[in-house]
């Protein structure tokens, strides 16, 4: 089964919690106030079996805190168009780097093409590099580390269908809270920043949080972290327009598993603009707005080299749920 979409977002039906409908509509912050959960969700968070936390490492999750069937998430239109141009894209550079290695009678040349051979060697180095850097420098989360958010992880996981259970660590934030994926080999992680912590490491806002999360594990739960997905498009990646179309319709996808699992977070999305302090004065219904009708050149070319969606855009994609985001125009 598919999600639910409506004219107005899930935000607006009246089954919708009442902070989420707030937020929405007049850019007040959702606070703490959340919809009760079932007893039955309170006394799985209770009962969660204890896990021994390994450098890594990924852990089943217990058939009983499985759904029976897990939600269908729909990828962006736009994702899997553009990961067959990058793979095709990928597959000619490496056809010419290979024919250049062949023929070229002179070093530059068969420098060129061997240094287009190593990009998904090197891919796999700097995959390896990021994991080693977290598994070093950073704070793992475990049942005594962070349990709220430890829990948070367990729990959205097993609602998500992974069947296991991420390493998640917390890494020291820089003001701009924030939460990325990782993958190295069969092993994934995520990497959490300090900024969505209070003091004494509470959730600074625990359905922001669990938002947050939803949109990393939908990130590996479509395979995006994946390393044969990001050997097949690497250089298709480095490519001007084409590498960064793919990476936004991706984030696009990952909203649509953090929305069909944690529809009363998708106030987070107001930290990427205002930031911990200021995000509760963000009016998302304005922004929202801002993505529909801003036009303009510069705006068309800065939208179209970004990895990423504008923030203005990715409101408006999380307000309208029966609007895919906007890719290109």
């Amino acid at each position: 089964m598919t999600f639910a979409t409506t004219s107005g977002g899930d935000h607006d039906r009246p089954g919708a919690p009442r902070a989420v409908r707030r937020a929405w509509s007049a850019g007040a912050p959702a606070g703490r106030a959340r919809a009760p959960l079932p007893r039955s969700e309170h006394t799985a968070a209770r009962c969660r079996p204890p896990l021994a936390p390994r450098p890594g490492a990924v852990y089943p999750v217990s058939d009983r805190h499985a759904p029976a069937e897990p939600l269908l998430v729909p990828r962006h239109p736009w994702e899997l168009p553009l990961v067959v141009a990058a793979a095709l894209a990928t597959l000619c550079l490496l056809g010419m780097a290979v024919h250049t290695l062949w023929t070229a009678t002179e070093v530059t040349h068969r420098w060129f093409g061997l240094a287009v051979l190593a990009v998904p060697a090197g891919s796999w180095t700097a995959r390896g590099l990021r994991h080693a850097e977290q598994r070093a420098e950073s704070i793992r989360i475990s049942p005594t580390q962070f349990p709220e958010a430890y829990h948070a992880v367990q729990r959205l996981s097993a609602r998500m269908g992974l069947g296991f259970v991420p390493d998640a660590y917390v890494a020291l934030g820089s003001g701009a809270p924030h939460a990325t994926p990782g993958g190295h080999g069969t092993r994934r992680y995520l990497v959490i920043s300090s900024d969505l912590f209070e003091v004494g490491g509470r959730l600074r806002d625990p359905d922001g949080f669990r938002f947050l999360v939803a949109h990393q594990l939908g990130h590996i739960a479509a395979g995006h972290t994946s390393f044969p997905l990001r050997a097949a498009t690497s250089l298709g990646r480095l490519l001007p327009v084409l590498g960064p179309a793919l990476a936004r319709a991706m984030e696009y996808t990952a909203d649509n598993h953090a929305h069909a699992h944690c529809p009363e977070g998708a106030h987070a999305i107001r930290l990427l603009a205002g930031g911990k302090y200021l995000y509760p004065e963000v009016n998302l219904s304005e922004m929202a707005e801002r993505g529909r009708t801003d036009r303009g050149p510069f705006l068309f070319l800065y939208t179209l080299l970004s990895s990423r969606p504008a923030n203005t855009r990715r409101m408006a994609a999380l307000r309208d749920r029966d609007r895919p985001g906007r890719v290109f125009l």
